[in-house]
């Protein structure tokens, strides 16, 4: 499993791997840690992260998670992967990328373009789910990279938006 996880106001890339009984976690290109959380016969969560183990209390609130771990709380929020592909325009990229391996089955704008965040630029299929991918910010579109009926892999350049303006 991947995902982008934001954390005190940090983005980070998370991949977890293994079986039930041994997991790694992979925090953006560090070395995998062995992670291990189970629950007590209490009810209580342990969390054990390589060498480090401690109790856990979680909470959930919305798209918002708050840990209670080794003495601190920490805010958490799990980007969907669907938002990954529309956040991927932030922080200096202009591609929204695929979020998963699908197919496109409609384009909502034309390249040249003008847009408004939150508009739906392009609609994709997924393990049978469809998916609109929208805009991050207001923009031009520079180029649409699919055509309807085409498919992509994960990762890969679904909509360049056009540098914005200064």
């Amino acid at each position: 499993m991947h995902r982008r996880i934001e954390l005190i106001d940090e983005s980070d890339d998370v991949t977890v791997c293994g079986r039930s009984s041994r997991h790694l976690v992979q925090i953006n290109d560090a070395d995998p840690q062995p992670a291990v959380l189970a629950v007590t016969d209490s009810g209580d969560h342990i969390i054990q992260l390589g060498e480090q183990r401690t109790r856990v209390n979680i909470q959930f609130k919305g798209e918002m998670a708050y840990i209670r771990a080794f003495g601190q709380t920490f805010e958490l929020k799990i980007v969907n992967p669907v938002e990954q592909a529309g956040q991927s325009l932030k922080g200096g990229s202009n591609t929204a990328r695929a979020p998963m391996p699908g197919v496109v089955v409609d384009i909502h704008v034309g390249e040249g373009e003008q847009i408004l965040k939150g508009q739906s630029m392009m609609t994709i299929e997924s393990m049978k789910i469809l998916t609109a991918i929208q805009a991050p910010r207001n923009g031009k579109v520079g180029r649409i990279h699919f055509a309807p009926g085409q498919p992509f892999e994960k990762g890969a350049a679904l909509v360049t938006l056009s540098p914005p303006e200064e």
